[in-house]
């Protein structure tokens, strides 16, 4: 994908794409999600290679990723067992 025509899709000029894609401008909180679909990456690769365990399978908000990230390893256990457990329910449901 060309900067002009990922430019396009998120309605963005494409030297403000160019700044983004060099770093001399922050990608937007907001702005994040429709980047990561439009160029086809993960929220794993765009939070990095450490916490890709952690997202491969959960779409989390960006706010959400960073605060999960903060979080120690025994409550990142309980939301785990709380995810299955949520599976679980809604697989067994009537």
């Amino acid at each position: 994908m060309t900067i002009a025509q990922l430019a396009n899709q998120l309605e963005l000029a494409p030297s403000q794409v160019s700044k983004m894609e060099t770093g001399k401008q922050k990608i937007a909180g907001e702005l994040l999600p429709a980047w990561r679909e439009a160029v086809g990456i993960t929220l794993a690769e765009v939070y990095g290679a450490e916490n890709r365990h952690h997202f491969v399978q959960v779409p989390f908000p960006p706010l959400i990723a960073r605060l999960y990230a903060k979080l120690p390893q025994e409550f990142r256990r309980h939301i785990h067992r709380v995810i299955e457990s949520s599976y679980q329910l809604w697989k067994n449901r009537p």
